[in-house]
């Protein structure tokens, strides 16, 4: 687990909430505090044939946009991201590993938007204890290229 601080807050709302960087991720959860509270379970209550049980980003990000979007700032986000199914098999596999012998439940990336900084947290959830951190470190890596792909300096925490 690594923690991360944004350092371009504007780009990075830009390319979180106007651009389709983080599309490949499903929506956990997330809540954005403005003038109201608006929480987001991203369960799906029916997913269609192929889907995973939770709904994508691409799906939740108009919604979330019409709810930051005006003259004030929202006051805090939390938006907890999930690997999908198929994306997680295919960077199981990249590492040599599968489904079944990997002991992964999922892998996370948790955005916080609070006293005008944002911070990423990534995570694992391990099906079964396990001392092996090194697919946790090997997900830490994969998240800090995906952010320097993307153009996204941070610093660590």
């Amino acid at each position: 687990m690594i923690g991360l601080e944004i350092a371009d807050i504007k780009d990075f709302t830009a390319k979180l909430f106007l651009k389709e960087t983080f599309d490949s991720f499903e929506v956990v959860e997330a809540e954005f505090l403005t003038r109201i509270t608006v929480s987001i379970d991203g369960h799906l209550t029916e997913p269609a044939e192929g889907e995973g049980t939770y709904a994508g980003w691409s799906t939740i990000r108009p919604l979330a946009v019409q709810v930051i979007k005006g003259k004030e700032l929202p006051h805090s986000f939390h938006i907890t991201f999930r690997l999908s199914d198929s994306n997680m098999e295919k960077t199981l596999q990249s590492l040599g590993q599968t489904m079944e012998t990997a002991g992964i439940g999922s892998f996370y990336l948790n955005l916080r938007y609070t006293d005008r900084k944002i911070t990423a947290v990534t995570g694992c959830a391990y099906r079964s204890f396990t001392m092996d951190k090194s697919l946790e470190h090997e997900w830490d890596d994969i998240v800090r290229r995906f952010l320097r792909h993307h153009q996204i300096p941070t610093t660590e925490l």
